[in-house]
């Protein structure tokens, strides 16, 4: 197969409708995303565009021609019903006052029709334009702009506000697949969101035990650095001599504190043997591995957007990029901060980039 080949491929998966078109202005901003990914010279590019010519052509869309349709439009395609949302007229104006207004009124009601692919992609072009305009225009209750740019690009549906408060994860579903979206000006230390409450509770009990019984200090928030400083503790023989004797005190004793601490270590040591309890904190029913998989696989993709770049991964790969091994946090595990999970977005990207 051909570059010129694979290069139409491409462009007609992108394509909602498998057909791609040169009248149609939509498609035609695919086709030079298509391109741009590919490398594709300018000479090469009207080659291209010159071949396509003869593939089968469908009908040009008819813009939207007032804000008053254009509200209802984004909120019947690219809205979950009753999500929050203001700013739609003045972006309907800001459009109206671009040099690329037929383009952007084109992408919005025709979307994007972008696949949920995997890899880095550049927020450029008449997508980018659309981008700042959104960002700068609208404003989503308990949401981020981004989702509703998303949301036409991959036509799906934004629903970050309507979320809030339940148990839906995903800021947009695309055909019933849920993507979380993050937006950063940095992507060093990204906020993935709230740790499932109860297993969150119970983590932090038994760290907190360990510290008093370990002596280890941990600087504000439970950081990677602190706690795989603990787990290091946990393994030495000093320690889990300490510790068999104090289940044995525990197991008898009628001291309330002391029948507290014993509860909780055996929580995580249903079989009492000392040398898991690394194994049972990092993997255990109760552990951090679970507690962050459980987390992040709430969707099936994860959307990070940082300076005009769309990172789009899925919750598999992402789970195993965070999954600790040899009794450590991985280096992609930031923080525990409050009750939310952060992550180091640089080492996430790096690391899965050469994992392919």
């Amino acid at each position: 197969m051909t570059v010129i080949d694979k290069i139409l491929n491409e462009w007609s998966f992108r394509c909602h409708d498998g057909i791609v078109d040169m009248n149609d202005p939509n498609k035609l901003i695919i086709l030079e995303n298509v391109l741009e990914e590919f490398g594709i010279d300018e000479k090469q590019a009207r080659i291209i565009k010159n071949l396509s010519k003869n593939q089968p052509q469908s009908q040009p869309q008819v813009l939207l021609d007032n804000a008053e349709d254009f509200s209802q439009f984004i909120k019947t395609n690219y809205l979950e019903k009753n999500q929050t949302i203001s700013g739609l007229n003045s972006l309907y104006n800001t459009i109206q006052k671009s040099p690329e207004k037929d383009k952007l009124f084109s992408l919005i009601q025709s979307s994007g029709n972008r696949p949920l692919r995997p890899g880095k992609s550049s927020i450029q072009n008449v997508e980018g334009e659309l981008f700042n305009l959104i960002m700068s225009s609208i404003k989503m209750k308990n949401g981020d702009p981004s989702e509703l740019w998303f949301a036409i690009i991959y036509s799906g549906k934004a629903k970050g506000g309507v979320a809030k408060g339940s148990d839906i994860e995903s800021d947009v579903d695309v055909d019933g697949i849920g993507v979380s979206i993050k937006n950063y000006t940095s992507i060093s230390n990204l906020d993935f969101g709230s740790l499932p409450a109860n297993e969150l509770k119970q983590l932090k009990q038994i760290i907190n035990l360990l510290v008093v019984l370990t002596g280890v200090e941990f600087t504000a928030g439970l950081g990677r650095d602190s706690i795989n400083n603990l787990l290091k503790v946990l393994k030495t023989p000093s320690f889990q001599n300490d510790l068999e004797d104090i289940l044995k005190i525990g197991e008898d004793t009628q001291i309330p504190a002391l029948k507290n601490m014993y509860n909780i270590i055996v929580r995580y040591l249903p079989n009492r043997n000392v040398d898991e309890l690394v194994d049972e904190f990092v993997d255990g029913v109760n552990g951090i591995n679970k507690l962050i998989a459980d987390k992040i696989t709430k969707v099936k993709w994860w959307a990070i957007i940082s300076k005009n770049n769309l990172y789009l991964e899925s919750s598999d790969v992402i789970a195993s990029r965070l999954k600790s091994k040899d009794g450590q946090l991985t280096p992609v595990f930031a923080q525990i901060k409050g009750n939310n999970l952060f992550v180091n977005g640089n080492r996430l990207l790096k690391d899965i980039k050469e994992e392919e």
